[in-house]
């Protein structure tokens, strides 16, 4: 009887020590696999942050102001050396009253360019391909204000579509502006918003 209970407990014991040793081994492996795993999503994840970057880098994206005759009068983002056409499709188009005669659809754009589509019938100065495509004031150097339309002097510092239209107004009233300083004549533009200006405007 007691051979038999002393046969019993070597053989339980024997399973014990069989199941620990193979529990410690499925163990260590499971955690060397999700250590390994890790590991490599770790370098997976590095390896795509810097490919990433450098497509960046290769290929910098630059931001347009689309106005005028287009269905979305808004910023656009897109790729460096896009052409005009590309940012008035990401405007939303033309509008059924746009003037597409004159612009050159397949000019290259730079960053804070300005790409204004005329209306039918508006009357434009023409001086070379780029009438249409502006670079913005601080850009190009200076806006000449007995010329720029609304849109284009709404992307100077401070001055909104409302007051634009008023310096068109006071523009087409007086005949023009004989000096940059006559611009505080007009309604909205205060000794500040003039100082912010200034630099950026001329009047020929």
């Amino acid at each position: 009887m007691i051979y038999n209970l002393t046969k019993h407990k070597k053989i339980i014991v024997g399973i014990t020590v069989i199941l620990l040793i193979i529990c410690g081994i499925v163990y260590k492996n499971t955690v060397f696999d999700t250590q390994v795993v890790l590991v490599e999503a770790v370098g997976q994840s590095k390896e795509t942050e810097e490919k990433q970057e450098e497509i960046i880098k290769e290929n910098p994206n630059i931001t347009v102001y689309v106005c005028g005759s287009v269905k979305k009068v808004t910023n656009v983002t897109l790729p460096k050396d896009s052409r005009v056409e590309d940012a008035i499709k990401l405007a939303g188009g033309v509008t059924d009253n746009a003037e597409l005669n004159g612009i050159n659809m397949a000019q290259k754009l730079s960053d804070e360019d300005m790409v204004y589509v005329p209306k039918k019938g508006e009357t434009i100065e023409v001086g070379t391909n780029n009438t249409y495509v502006t670079p913005s004031p601080a850009k190009k150097g200076k806006l000449n204000i007995n010329k720029a339309t609304v849109d284009q002097l709404d992307t100077l510092p401070g001055v909104g579509p409302s007051i634009a239209q008023k310096i068109i107004d006071y523009r087409i009233s007086r005949g023009g502006f004989k000096s940059i300083e006559e611009l505080n004549n007009v309604s909205g533009i205060g000794e500040e918003k003039y100082k912010d200006i200034k630099n950026l405007i001329a009047v020929d």
